[in-house]
C-alpha cells in the first residue's frame, strides 16, 4: 500500500458572533442566511433554491436543491434526481435515488453513476448488483432474494448480491431480465447482508458522496468574517464581505503595530531579526519563513510572546502533491503547550487500507482530493 503521510500542527479558530451594520453588502447580508427544507436545517454553501439567491452557493445546477412539498430537498446528478438525507458533515451528504425510494422495484432500471468534476462517490461506498425477473435459484442465499410484481401479477425474483457473491453465482443469473449496479455505505451493505435490515432499507438510508468544490476557499473565507458564494456569471468562487466581494477572503488587516523582531523591508537594518522577516505584508495574512518554510501569520501577541501560524502550502489547499512533516528548525521557537498533532494519509489504496486496519477512518476524517483516498488521525 503506497501512500503519503505528514504529521501537521494544526490551528484553532473560533468564530464570534458578528454585529452587522446597515452599510454592510447586500451579498454579505444575504448569504449570510441559510435556508431549511424538511428536516434538512440551516443548509448553506455550496448550495442554493428558490429560497436562497444562486450566488449565495456554487451558481451551477448541480449545487441547485428543490424542495420537493417543503420536505424533502431533491439534487440533480448526471440527470438523476436524488432525494438528500442527510448534509451534518462537511464536505459529504447522503442521497438516496427519488426513483427507487422506498421502492426497491422501480418501473425503469439504469445503474447509478457519478461522473461529474464537482463531487465523487465516499470512499466507504460499495457496490451492490441487482438482479430483476430471475428464475428461482436455489444456489443463491434465500436472504438475498426479494420479490417484485410482473405484468400479469404473479411476482418475479429478484436477486441482490455484493461482489463476493457476484463471482461466486454469476453463471446462475444469466437469465434474469436485467440488473443494476447501486452503491451502498459500507456499514449498510453489512447490515444487509447480516440479515439485520432488509433491502427496503438500505434503499432508504441512502449513500455517501463527497463534494469538493472551494471547501478549502470558504474556510478560509468564513476564517476572515466573510460568507461564501459565486460569481453567478463565470461560477467562480467569491468572498462576500462587508464592503465588497473578493477572490478569497475579507481584506481586513488583523495584524497592526508590529515591533520586534517582526520586519519587512521598510523597517531599518538594524531593526531586523533574521527569522522575523515579512512578506505579502499587503494581503490580511502576511508570510513568514521559519527555516526556509513559509507559514501564514495569523495573529501575535506580543505580550505573551505567542504568534499563531498556519503551513502556506496548506493555504488554501489541503491535497498535497509531496506532503513533508511540520517542524520549527528555528532556536528561538518552539511550540505552544496547547499544540496538538494531526497526522495525514495521502494517496492511499482504500481496498487495500480497509483488509488492513481494524477501525477504519470515520468518515468526518476523510476529505476529497482528486482521485486519490485521503484521511487524517
Amino acid at each position: 500500500m503506497n501512500f503519503h503521510f505528514a504529521i501537521i500542527p494544526i490551528l484553532c479558530s473560533v468564530l464570534l458572533p458578528i454585529a452587522y451594520s446597515h452599510e454592510d453588502n447586500e451579498q454579505f447580508l444575504e448569504c449570510n442566511k441559510t435556508f431549511n427544507c424538511g428536516l434538512i436545517q440551516e443548509i448553506g454553501y455550496p448550495f442554493w433554491s428558490i429560497a436562497r439567491p444562486r450566488y449565495c452557493g456554487h451558481g451551477g445546477l448541480e449545487f441547485e436543491l428543490i424542495c420537493e412539498d417543503n420536505q424533502f430537498p431533491v439534487i440533480n446528478i448526471n440527470d438523476q434526481r436524488f432525494r438528500v438525507l442527510n448534509m451534518s458533515q462537511p464536505g459529504i451528504i447522503s442521497i438516496a435515488p427519488v426513483d427507487i425510494w422506498q421502492n426497491p422495484c422501480p418501473q425503469q432500471f439504469h445503474n447509478l453513476s457519478l461522473t461529474h468534476h464537482l463531487c465523487d462517490f465516499s470512499t466507504t461506498i460499495r457496490n451492490l448488483s441487482v438482479f430483476y425477473g430471475c428464475p428461482l435459484e436455489t444456489d443463491i442465499p434465500e436472504e438475498n432474494r426479494f420479490t417484485c410484481a410482473g405484468i400479469n401479477g404473479n411476482n418475479i425474483y429478484a436477486y441482490y448480491l455484493d461482489e463476493t457473491l457476484l463471482r461466486m453465482h454469476s453463471s446462475d443469473l444469466v437469465d434474469c431480465n436485467t440488473s443494476i449496479i447501486l452503491p451502498v455505505n459500507q456499514n449498510e451493505l453489512v447490515q444487509l447482508l447480516s440479515g439485520n435490515d432488509t433491502i427496503d432499507d438500505a434503499w432508504n438510508k441512502g449513500f455517501n458522496v463527497m463534494y469538493h468544490k472551494d471547501i478549502i476557499s470558504c474556510i478560509a473565507c468564513r476564517n476572515s468574517g466573510g460568507v461564501c458564494g459565486s460569481n453567478n456569471t463565470t461560477l467562480e468562487f467569491l468572498c462576500f464581505c462587508r464592503d465588497n466581494p473578493h477572490p478569497q477572503f475579507c481584506q481586513a488587516p488583523v495584524l497592526q503595530s508590529l515591533s520586534y523582531p517582526f520586519w519587512n523591508d521598510d523597517r531599518p537594518q538594524v531593526c531586523k531579526e533574521e527569522g522575523f522577516g515579512l512578506t505579502k505584508c499587503d494581503e490580511p495574512h502576511p508570510v513568514i519563513n521559519i527555516s526556509g518554510k513559509e507559514f501564514r501569520l495569523i495573529h501575535v501577541n506580543q505580550a505573551a510572546y505567542t504568534m499563531t501560524i498556519a503551513p502556506e502550502d496548506l493555504w488554501g489547499n489541503i491535497c498535497l502533491d509531496n506532503p513533508i512533516n511540520i517542524t520549527l528548525g528555528n532556536p528561538f521557537l518552539s511550540f505552544s503547550h496547547t499544540v496538538r498533532n494531526l497526522s495525514f494519509f495521502y494517496h492511499c489504496n482504500a481496498t487495500a487500507l480497509m483488509e488492513t486496519i481494524k477501525i477504519p477512518p470515520s468518515p468526518n476524517h476523510i476529505f476529497g482530493c482528486p482521485q486519490e483516498y485521503s484521511f487524517w488521525m
